[in-house]
């Protein structure tokens, strides 16, 4: 409708908006202008109307485009070559096609009744109705294999091969879901293997086998991580649990049974995979506030129960932390950002449930009408976080033309921010292309570089359009196939360091350190750790910008001078006004910037002995001490 203002960011019919057209939200684009017969978003319409960008980012906008078709224009490839050539991958990429094998005793489906009675006898306090929909249909196709499952091999792959997986992952309709209770994850691992891996990590010399922390929250307006210090039994790992949740990073570097879990998790999804393993005391009705992460979560709960809560992503206004990063550091999610949860629901023994990205949850162990302690595994799925995302990809593009990468995600639709932070197209994700065909490396390569294009006009439109087609999907095609063997060789580092730690000679843990490892990953992975850890044991520079925190009288938040900064750069103030801002808005924690003697000394010993630990909980934070109790918690209709 007439010369657009909105440069770039023109509003464009999506995958995410077409449901809601259908209901009778947005409005259609013009009759006879290029926009006929689509619909669009309020949202998207809303910004149309009122110019989307200022003269400055417009400007910016135009800049790029020009740089970016000058770039392409001096590109020396023959017509042959932009045409016909696409580049062909190395070893190991069959592995990215995610074809998966067929299950031997496959059961066939169930029934929707059948479905319907065993999603009922979980302990459900609400979930949402068209997610319910989504979950029984998911579950009728495959709880009769999932019933046969005795490896993880097999539960991944009848799980990942289900179309329905798919679109829970990726798409306009990500989402959670929940998968019914197996005696494959129930034993997984237990608080005994938990305590057993940490006490011989001792006995080998070795303060702790991984990154491990206690953390702290009261779930209101206190939250700090306490590095935990060496633990010998059982008893001492219940003690502290009393203050807070024990969590293990990376602890798929040293259990066996986590080992081969990634094994398989790898396998069928052609991501590099991770587990951490979360343990939390009784009757704590907050263990973890609410969150975000940057990757995709599988839960495993395999002792004990926890209560979780699921929402849909909260809003993107400016000046708030990245939506994958929301409800940590100092940011927090506050309940008018949430709404109703998507799914409410007590995980007990045995029981899974998925998290996408970006969707914010909290835990809590209180009212679950379960004693003893609660112990689950996080199997995090890295796409975005590892850069196989297409937003990844787009900043290698953007390096290898030597272009500006830096992108206004504020200034995105949602539809074009989540499409930017999906993962690659490979695995199970890779739809297009068939089986059978010819040349599926190369079909693969054309398949990932025609997504990131689309994904590039969704969000740059202005930057992207009236280039030189051929050429530019020469240079997607060219970083589609590099980027595409940088994700085998991780893969294949990942697999390496899993298979060492699956071989344990004990059958349970893999006690050796970084010294004697013989894989290059977990070796790499081990000396960070241990880097990590001793700098954290060192004594601060009470002068150290990174580490002073002071309340920011803005909104009640203790900050680091660094954080400042960049809270001050979203909020559009300058440079030059830092210090000011510092000075004259920020109030001391402690007189001078320096915490007292006695507290520094405490928090040292703490971090080096668990009965000084226990000291320093008493006296610091009673008020988080959680008394184990019988409580019953009854579901919801």
């Amino acid at each position: 409708q007439g010369a657009p203002r909105f440069f770039g960011m023109a509003p464009r019919a999506c995958d995410g908006f077409r449901a809601g057209a259908e209901e009778g939200g947005g409005r259609p684009g013009a009759p006879g202008s290029g926009f006929e017969g689509q619909w669009f978003c309020t949202r998207c319409w809303a910004r149309w109307e009122s110019g989307g960008h200022d003269e400055n980012q417009t400007q910016r906008l135009l800049e790029q485009h020009g740089s970016l078709r000058r770039k392409l224009d001096t590109l020396s490839v023959s017509a042959d070559e932009v045409v016909d050539c696409v580049p062909m991958l190395r070893r190991g990429w069959e592995r990215l096609l995610g074809t998966l094998p067929a299950q031997d005793g496959c059961l066939g489906s169930v029934s929707l009744d059948e479905a319907a009675r065993l999603l009922s006898s979980m302990a459900i306090r609400q979930l949402d109705g068209a997610l319910a929909t989504r979950i029984l249909r998911f579950w009728r196709g495959i709880l009769g294999q999932l019933r046969s499952c005795s490896h993880f091999d097999e539960l991944l792959s009848v799980v990942v091969g289900h179309e329905e997986f798919r679109s829970f992952w990726t798409g306009p309709h990500r989402g959670p879901f929940l998968l019914p209770a197996l005696p494959l994850v129930r034993g997984a691992l237990s608080l005994q293997d938990v305590v057993h891996g940490l006490s011989v990590a001792v006995g080998r010399g070795r303060r702790k086998p991984c990154e491990t922390a206690l953390t702290l929250t009261d779930g209101a307006d206190f939250r700090c991580p306490v590095g935990l210090p060496p633990i010998r039994t059982a008893s001492e790992l219940r003690e502290v649990l009393n203050y807070g949740t024990v969590f293990l990073n990376t602890a798929s570097l040293h259990w066996r049974a986590l080992a081969e879990a990634c094994l398989a998790a790898s396998r069928a999804l052609a991501f590099p995979t991770n587990i951490n393993v979360y343990i939390t005391g009784e009757n704590r009705k907050v263990s973890t506030d609410v969150h975000t992460d940057n990757h995709d979560v599988l839960i495993l709960h395999t002792e004990g129960a926890k209560h979780w809560r699921v929402f849909s992503p909260a809003a993107r206004p400016p000046g708030k932390a990245h939506p994958l990063y929301r409800g940590k550091n100092e940011d927090w999610l506050m309940p008018e950002e949430l709404g109703e949860p998507l799914v409410d629901v007590v995980l007990k023994a045995g029981e899974m449930l998925f998290i996408p990205m970006g969707f914010p949850h909290s835990t809590g162990t209180a009212g679950t009408g379960a004693s003893g302690v609660s112990v689950h595994l996080t199997l995090g799925i890295s796409a975005h976080d590892y850069s196989f995302s297409l937003g990844g990809l787009r900043q290698l593009l953007l390096a290898r033309l030597g272009e500006d990468s830096e992108l206004d995600e504020e200034q995105l639709s949602d539809d074009a921010f989540w499409r930017l932070c999906s993962p690659l197209p490979v695995g199970c994700l890779c739809t297009e292309i068939g089986r059978q065909a010819p040349s599926l490396d190369s079909a693969l390569v054309r398949v990932v570089a025609s997504k990131l294009r689309d994904a590039l006009t969704a969000a740059e439109g202005m930057r992207w359009e009236d280039q030189d087609e051929a050429r530019l999907r020469r240079v997607l095609e060219d970083v589609a196939a590099t980027h595409l063997e940088r994700l085998v060789a991780v893969l294949e580092s990942q697999d390496e360091a899993y298979r060492e730690v699956a071989a344990a000679p004990d059958g349970k843990f893999l006690a050796c350190g970084a010294e004697e490892s013989r894989s290059e990953y977990r070796r790499s992975m081990l000396e960070h750790q241990a880097k990590e850890d001793e700098k954290k044991r060192r004594r601060a520079n009470p002068n150290d910008d990174s580490l002073v925190k002071r309340v920011d009288l803005a909104d009640g938040v203790a900050r680091t001078k660094q954080e400042i900064r960049d809270l001050c750069r979203r909020r559009g103030l300058a440079e030059e006004d830092l210090e000011t801002y510092w000075s004259s808005h920020c109030r001391q924690l402690y007189p001078n910037d320096r915490p007292p003697q006695d507290l520094i000394e405490e928090l040292e010993r703490a971090g080096e002995d668990c009965g000084a630990l226990l000291y320093f909980l008493r006296k610091r934070t009673p008020h988080l001490f959680a008394q184990p109790k019988d409580e019953v918690w009854e579901p919801v209709d």
